[in-house]
């Protein structure tokens, strides 16, 4: 299974969404099948993460430092089995590169809204993730009556450290609650 996050310039949300993964997959589940990668929706030359990004990511003992922006294209989308975006623009954006690619696609907020819900109703993801992971995106369309409305997640970049700092909690707790992680409180780190 292949894990994508798109936000705009893949340099913060999609950024830390990645490296939380990657880092909450090796902590609890390493011999899992399950690739996790990251891309932008601005077309322009690769860039390094942003250092607040890095920062933050460091702060859990996560290294950043060699991440290199990407830009969305065809052939990512197409290798993507799940693609998880921070903004609706985003989807939307995706939609135009690759219309099919919608089906497998979800806001952040709304998918870990989908994990909290079947959580609580007794379904958690548990092991093997990519099997938890495609039957929770199979079932959104008939749990979404019960979810909360999904909201984008704010972009931090060129902002305060405060956003920032708000931005990585928001993203570590859905990265734990859609791992169903040891972790899952907002104030735990996901180590």
């Amino acid at each position: 299974m292949h894990i994508l996050f798109v936000c705009t310039g893949n340099q913060c949300r999609s950024v830390m969404a990645e490296y939380l993964t990657r880092a909450t997959i090796n902590a609890h589940a390493a011999d899992t099948d399950i690739t996790v990668s990251s891309a932008g929706t601005l077309q322009y030359p690769p860039h390094a993460a942003d250092p607040m990004t890095v920062e933050l990511l460091a702060g859990d003992g996560i290294d950043a430092t060699g991440h290199r922006s990407t830009s969305i294209n065809r052939e990512i989308i197409s290798n993507a089995d799940v693609t998880l975006c921070f903004e609706r623009d985003h989807i939307n954006e995706l939609s135009r590169w690759n219309p099919s690619a919608v089906r497998k696609t979800a806001l952040f907020d709304d998918f870990v809204n989908a994990c909290e819900y079947l959580h609580h109703h007794g379904s958690p993801i548990g092991t093997p993730y990519d099997v938890g992971i495609r039957e929770t995106l199979d079932a959104m369309s008939m749990i979404r009556p019960f979810l909360p409305r999904a909201n984008d997640t704010v972009d931090p970049h060129r902002q305060s450290r405060e956003v920032f700092v708000r931005v990585y909690a928001e993203i570590k707790r859905g990265i734990n609650m859609i791992f169903d992680s040891p972790t899952a409180s907002t104030s735990d780190t996901v180590m």
